[in-house]
């Protein structure tokens, strides 16, 4: 394997995802529609502003979009295919940052498979999704960070700093990357002398300068958005709270550790086995094998099985959000049962879990025992990592955000059990490929079904407009009721009615029938798994109801 038939085999497998997928369809998924204004206001308005459910910057991903659209039409099919392009570029991306952390081609390529192997990111590279964005600038600034602590000359340090500052300006999370890199850049040092610290705190400096910049641009222009507003003023007061304990805060921070570590596990199985533990030492080893087979065994015993959130990307029914009124607010149609597949996927997700924890436990103590004479990029990786997912365990995550932390998880994993090649090396090679081959099948399998139902809800919601339905009589789920009807003052919602943003659901779009409604037609959904609901029903509030 050499690098021109790795990056080769990786524009292979995203015109593979593609094809699986067939993302057609003019119709916004998931939060996108939001993210979708901006880009119309961009074309009429010629400014950016924002959506008051946005908490991201969102400054490139709209600037790029308003390009797209300006020269080939406004729309949700012209936004996805711009998605696409990023989401290659973005796998390119990891790759060439695996081999900034002097991986192999081989590994670097399994290592960009096993992060593709996320089971969100068809559907993340195939909709208009804040995701990869941030990546694609993250990864590329990570690496010349990573240069400047090896070899530190003014112009990678200046590319590292522009390239996070445009990431900021994306999502606010790649100011970890600065963050990191000071915090790496002095423990390296043992004398801080002016200068020294100087070329620490640039990179930061400027990225909260752009970030400040663009903040004063919103607060006199168009406005800061509410949500933004939100998840800015919130991190703080979440953290006071750990230590208050108000509203039993506590509980939920360790739901969050907990929750974020199983799925960490669950996500790093291929790269796990593709990587082997021929680097750990025997007690290591063995603390694996016990918390593996300790966690597997409260799983399977509680139920406490993937996927652990309700109503994110990751479903047990499969990709989703399946944002439609019965499924979303109750899920009683939905086959989410535990099943043989999620069962083992608990069962392999655990020993990746226990692994994880050992990758930190190994590395603390390093840390603590090295000093100041740690590995800078060791010291870089774990920065990041814990700057990245501290927040989202004090506050809130969804399942997609774990994404970014991938990468920098799986070089840390490298750097800190370096694998020498030995018999097993070929078998144990041949069952990884064999996991993230099937996951990366699975998922695109799952996220062409995402698409084909809603493809069934948008013909249905066609269909009730031609009745004379309009978004203050048609609950057609969220994105249909987000895209026209959007409100950042979430009222509570009256009892057994959807929350977003519904005035009155004379008509709903749903996958079952409802109590006090008539079922008007029926449109079949062509899927491929047994999961998938296989129509989208057309409801009318029956006249006994009224």
């Amino acid at each position: 394997m050499n690098d021109r038939r790795s990056l080769a085999l990786l524009v292979a497998v995203h015109l593979a995802i593609v094809a699986i997928v067939q993302p057609r369809g003019e119709f916004p998924l998931n939060d996108d529609w939001a993210y979708a204004h901006s880009v119309q206001w961009l074309l009429d308005e010629h400014r950016i502003r924002l959506s008051d459910w946005i908490a991201m910057n969102l400054l490139p991903q709209t600037l790029a979009g308003g390009g797209v659209a300006a020269m080939f039409g406004f729309s949700f099919e012209t936004l996805r295919h711009l998605t696409q392009c990023v989401a290659l570029l973005t796998s390119l991306a990891a790759y060439g940052w695996f081999r900034t952390m002097r991986l192999g081609p081989a590994d670097a390529l399994a290592a960009t498979l096993a992060v593709i192997a996320f089971p969100a990111w068809p559907q993340l590279a195939n909709s208009y999704m804040t995701d990869l964005y941030a990546l694609l600038f993250a990864l590329p600034s990570a690496a010349f960070f990573v240069r400047v602590l090896e070899r530190p000359t003014r112009g990678t340090l200046i590319a590292a700093t522009l390239l996070a500052a445009a990431g900021m300006l994306q999502r606010q999370v790649v100011l970890v990357l600065p963050v990191a890199f000071l915090i790496a850049w002095l423990w390296g040092h043992r004398r801080w002398t002016a200068r020294i610290v100087l070329r620490g705190i640039a990179p930061l400096a400027v990225v909260i300068a752009a970030e400040l910049a663009y903040q004063a641009y919103l607060a006199h222009g168009p406005g800061v958005p509410e949500a933004q507003q939100l998840a800015h003023g919130r991190v703080v007061p979440m953290i006071g709270k750990i230590f208050t304990d108000e509203d039993h805060h506590r509980t939920q921070v360790m739901h969050n550790a907990l929750t974020i570590f199983g799925y960490l596990g669950l996500f790093s199985v291929g790269w796990a086995l593709w990587w082997g533990w021929r680097g750990m030492g025997r007690r290591t080893r063995i603390a694996i094998v016990i918390g593996g087979i300790a966690i597997a065994a409260v799983a399977l015993a509680t139920g406490w099985l993937p996927p652990y959130r309700v109503n994110l990307v990751l479903d047990a029914a499969g990709i989703g959000p399946f944002t439609l009124h019965e499924a979303y607010l109750q899920g009683a149609s939905m086959r989410r049962e535990p099943g043989i597949l999620w069962r083992a996927a608990a069962i392999a997700g655990a020993f990746g879990t226990a692994a994880l924890l050992a990758l930190a436990c190994v590395n603390g103590a390093r840390l603590w025992r090295e000093r100041g004479d740690a590995p800078r990029e060791r010291v870089f990786l774990v920065a990041v990592i814990g700057a990245y997912l501290f927040p989202f365990i004090t506050v809130e995550y969804y399942d997609r955000y774990l994404l970014f932390v991938l990468p920098f998880a799986f070089a840390l994993w490298a750097i800190t059990w370096p694998a020498p090649r030995d018999r097993t090396t070929a078998t144990r090679h041949a069952a990884a490929m064999a996991w993230i081959v099937g996951v990366i099948a699975l998922s695109s399998v799952a996220t062409h079904d995402y698409f084909a139902w809603n493809r069934a809800r948008w013909d249905a919601i066609r269909a009730a407009e031609r009745l004379g339905a309009t978004p203050a009589t048609l609950d057609g789920g969220f994105e249909y009721n987000g895209w026209h009807s959007v409100d950042p003052r979430l009222r509570a919602p009256a009892p057994g009615k959807s929350w977003w943003w519904i005035k009155d659901d004379e008509y709903i779009v749903d996958f079952v029938p409802l109590p006090g409604y008539d079922e008007i037609a029926t449109f079949p959904v062509r899927r491929w798994l047994p999961r998938t609901p296989p129509v989208v029903r057309l409801l009318h509030r029956s006249k006994m109801a009224r």
